[in-house]
């Protein structure tokens, strides 16, 4: 009992008809025969009850379809079972590092061509496999891995007079206008509290959805911005200088979380240490 005779056995069956048989499995119709023929001689039984063209199955051969098809759809999963590490897609969810995600991406899939990613920005993480995020904050939980602690500089344009300034000082922002990205709402809450417990109010002139936008407009001189120096390094630019925070200095935290709610599959697990290798060897600026 060969499988070729199962799976043209069961056409057959579905079909009620050797010739309609033969079309779909591409085969010819002699082959179709002879296989059926080979199992009832096998299982010494009729497996269909023949009406000339026509075939339908016999008590016997409803009995052998029956353990046949689990055998069949066994078979068939196979291929499913062994690809379904590649095929599964990573659920990334992006509330901060945005500006990386592009060459984070497209160094990983260098390695794993075969890996998909579905990206996300919303806040909604039951669907999500990972989540970056930022905090000012130490998380410690088993799900959350540190990526990276990062410095936030005041980034003023180039040819501003700011620029003699050694560091930058709260008492600097009330007398440049403001530029803050939408985007980053986990800097933008840090920033806000800083400024609230040194008893400072934060105005904001300028909101743009990118960092890329917020780089335009301070270069443009219309403003000054907080800048994280690891997270944004790719948005850097001749026409801009930055200027450290002393008092207090300014650090957040970015964070990988798995979602304590799924199984991480090998894919989503490569990539977790490809993070971390990756934020590792970020130089400092």
């Amino acid at each position: 009992m060969e499988l070729y005779q199962l799976r043209y056995f069961s056409y057959a069956a579905k079909c009620e008809n050797i010739s309609e048989a033969s079309r779909r499995l591409m085969v010819a119709q002699s082959s179709v025969s002879k296989a059926i023929t080979g199992l009832e001689a096998e299982l010494q039984t009729d497996l269909f009850v023949r009406n000339g063209k026509h075939i339908r199955l016999s008590p016997n051969g409803r009995l052998f379809a029956a353990k046949v098809a689990p055998i069949l759809s066994a078979v068939d999963a196979l291929p499913k079972v062994f690809a379904g590490e590649t095929e599964s897609a990573i659920q990334l969810r992006v509330l901060s590092a945005s500006a990386l995600i592009p060459d984070i991406l497209a160094r990983f899939r260098q390695m794993e061509p075969q890996t998909r990613f579905h990206l996300l920005q919303s806040s909604n993480s039951d669907e999500t496999d990972l989540t970056i995020f930022s905090s000012p904050d130490e998380v410690a939980d088993r799900e959350t891995v540190l990526l990276t602690r990062e410095e936030i500089m005041l980034a003023i344009p180039a040819s501003s007079p700011l620029s003699l300034h050694k560091e930058a000082t709260l008492e600097l922002l009330g007398r440049e206008p403001i530029v803050m990205p939408t985007e980053d709402q986990l800097l933008r809450e840090q920033i806000e509290r800083l400024c609230i417990a040194s008893g400072f109010k934060l105005e904001v002139d300028f909101e743009c959805d990118s960092p890329f936008l917020v780089r335009m407009l301070v270069q443009r001189g219309l403003g000054i911005t907080f800048w994280p120096v690891q997270t944004w390094r790719t948005y850097s630019s001749d026409s801009l200088t930055f200027l450290p925070f002393r008092r207090p200095q300014l650090y957040r935290n970015v964070y990988m979380r798995a979602n304590p709610d799924r199984t991480p599959h090998p894919a989503l697990e490569r990539f977790m240490r490809y993070l971390t290798r990756y934020f590792a060897a970020i130089p400092e600026p």
